[in-house]
């Protein structure tokens, strides 16, 4: 079914500009008068037919342009037909949809193609809610894996501030142990060389005593017996 309406909406459209074009009260009566017709519908009706052209060519933003540009010179309402049409071919289904809802609104009668345009922007609408899900969804993915990504970098940094932690701990310890081990050597060395030290230093001042002694002391008296002459 959907295929059929778009099958049918891309057919309508130059049929429909067309005939919008031709019953132009504007273009009636200047024919009517004989006279030439204003510049404006001449451009409009130019830029009409290069519409025709890139829509049938794939071109559609060209064709959306053109289109644009000819009802600024023609307000006709069914250029917001075509130009409607050239926002759904773009993926644009919330402009498309308000684009044939402006051309049923302003048309002075109900265009043939009513019912038709009318399942178009019911298939729009659903689009522009397909879309809004998707674009939903893609918000919340984007948010978990922000989130995510926060809680990762937060326990890298704890990891990491762990880890010098404990590097700090590992290079003091063994410091304090050696620090610890030479002053017991310290101390033990002390011990166990105190007496030699202090037995070094008695003699020492043992041999000094008996220099500065027999240095001082009074001669002994002589033993012998004296002679007679």
């Amino acid at each position: 079914m959907t295929s059929l309406i778009l099958s049918l909406a891309n057919r309508v459209l130059p049929v429909l500009m067309a005939v919008a074009l031709a019953l132009a009260p504007l273009g009636a009566s200047a024919a009517k008068a004989g006279t030439a017709q204003p510049d404006a519908e001449v451009l409009a009706r130019a830029k009409f037919a290069e519409g025709n052209l890139a829509y049938d060519l794939g071109e559609f933003q060209k064709a959306l342009d053109a289109y644009s540009e000819a009802y600024r010179l023609r307000p006709l309402p069914g250029f917001l037909f075509n130009i409607a049409q050239c926002h759904r071919q773009l993926g644009r289904p919330e402009r498309a949809s308000f684009f044939y809802g402006r051309y049923l609104s302003l048309s002075k009668e109900e265009p043939p193609n009513a019912p038709l345009v009318r399942d178009l922007i019911k298939e729009m609408d659903v689009a522009v809610l397909k879309e809004q899900e998707r674009r939903q969804k893609r918000e919340e993915t984007a948010r978990d894996l922000a989130r995510a990504n926060a809680l990762r970098a937060q326990a890298e940094s704890v990891a990491t501030r762990r880890a010098q932690s404990q590097d700090g701990k590992r290079g003091v310890t063994p410091q304090a142990k050696a620090t610890a081990t030479t002053g017991a050597e310290v101390k033990d060395g002390g011990l166990t060389k105190k007496w030699w030290v202090w037995a070094g230093a008695g003699a020492v001042a043992l041999v000094a005593g008996g220099v500065v002694y027999a240095a001082t002391a009074p001669q002994p008296r002589p033993t012998s017996l004296g002679t007679i002459r």
